[in-house]
């Protein structure tokens, strides 16, 4: 849901209002910010432009494309939600990883990645960045090259925040 909500913290108190006693949420997100562990990614890379773009686009229509488990975590616990749990993955972009399971998850990124980094960005550079079409295209072929770079070690930092409502704290039925 990341980057179709403009406010957090409400989302958290509406979910919190609208619960019964006991029940759970959980969100799963992806901060948009690119990170390797080996600093594979170099500082002026088309990524790491990409990346800020992407930030400076959702910021101009009030929302964010950066998240940190401890931040949704912190959002619940003041909504009202107990047993709050954070559970931190890295979604590899591409084979570099040498665990099988996540060369696998990283061909699979990967392949979401190529195939819909136009749908991710297209209307956000042009309609609130002033890009023309033809330059965002431009662009977002030396991303997909990098992308494809197997001496980058990129992944997404993914989060799985979860927590539940209280016992003996009425739904709102209003």
């Amino acid at each position: 849901m990341l980057g179709s909500l403009r406010n957090w913290p409400l989302f958290f108190s509406q979910s919190f209002r609208h619960l019964q006693p006991g029940g759970w949420i959980e969100c799963q997100e992806l901060d948009v910010w690119l990170r390797t562990d080996d600093g594979s990614l170099p500082e002026g890379s088309a990524i790491g432009a990409w990346c800020r773009n992407q930030e400076e686009a959702a910021g101009k229509v009030g929302m964010s494309l950066r998240c940190t488990g401890e931040g949704f975590a912190g959002q619940m616990r003041e909504a009202g939600f107990v047993d709050v749990t954070v559970k931190e993955f890295k979604l590899p972009i591409g084979q570099w990883p040498t665990e099988k399971n996540l060369k696998e998850a990283g061909a699979f990124g990967l392949m979401a990645m190529l195939g819909g980094i136009e749908g991710l960005t297209m209307a956000f550079w042009t309609r609130f960045l002033g890009w023309k079409a033809e330059d965002v295209e431009a662009e977002l072929v030396k991303v997909k090259r990098e992308f494809q770079t197997k001496a980058y070690h990129g992944y997404w930092p993914a989060y799985v925040v979860y927590g539940k409502k209280p016992e003996g704290v009425a739904p709102d039925t209003s």
